[in-house]
């Protein structure tokens, strides 16, 4: 399947290693000392809100989300040996990423897939935003210290491509976005690429926004 191009919203802002770089037609967003986005009451009565998690149930499989803060990005990295976090410590002072921890479990007996780079964050105004792919990383952080490790973890976490989950087994990664327009209250993350059985399954997930503007 062809990827879509990138829009504005999207990929006119380049997720810089030392910033963001802006290109023309876009803003440049605040800076943040906090940014929480917490589990919002969800409309599908399929999901459900677990501590900090939402677990969406799709009969024959299910979903698991959680967004991640610096302090989660590196915990879910320490608990797998022999990676490290792939992002610097300068990324998340100037711009920090918008990142979500995503299992995909597939309790039928047919394949699951799903296409993560089909995958939208949403504002409430209705600005999207599409993931960021291992392509655009890549060129980000190869000049970097200890950039084969940074570059072996990301590939080996980072949901960019199709997965195809067989039937018992589950998958989980990162799905990795760009820093969203400060100025929103609720995100919505899209997975609207997810065929269970056989059928489209797409799985609508609401945050609520807390932001602290650096004084």
């Amino acid at each position: 399947m062809r990827r879509r191009g990138r829009a504005c919203g999207g990929w006119a802002l380049l997720l810089a290693l030392g910033g963001i770089a802006l290109l023309a037609g876009c803003a440049t967003p605040p800076r943040y000392t906090d940014l929480t986005l917490r589990p919002s009451p969800q409309q599908a009565s399929a999901a459900q809100i677990v501590g900090e998690s939402i677990v969406v149930a799709l009969g024959g499989a299910d979903v698991t989300v959680q967004w991640l803060s610096q302090a989660g990005v590196e915990g879910f990295y320490a608990g797998r040996p022999g990676l490290i976090n792939p992002f610097p410590d300068e990324v998340w002072t100037e711009a920090p990423p918008t990142v979500f921890a995503l299992r995909v479990r597939n309790s039928s007996a047919e394949p699951l897939q799903f296409d993560p780079a089909m995958s939208l964050l949403s504002t409430e105004s209705g600005r999207h935003l599409q993931p960021i792919l291992y392509d655009d990383m890549y060129e980000r952080l190869i000049d970097l210290k200890d950039s084969a490790r940074r570059l072996q973890s990301l590939q080996a976490t980072l949901l960019d491509r199709l997965l195809v989950v067989a039937p018992g087994r589950q998958r989980e990664g990162l799905l990795v976005f760009l820093p969203f327009d400060p100025r929103a209250k609720r995100l919505t993350l899209e997975l609207n690429s997810l065929y269970v059985t056989g059928r489209i399954s797409p799985v609508f997930l609401s945050f609520q926004v807390d932001l602290r503007q650096m004084q």
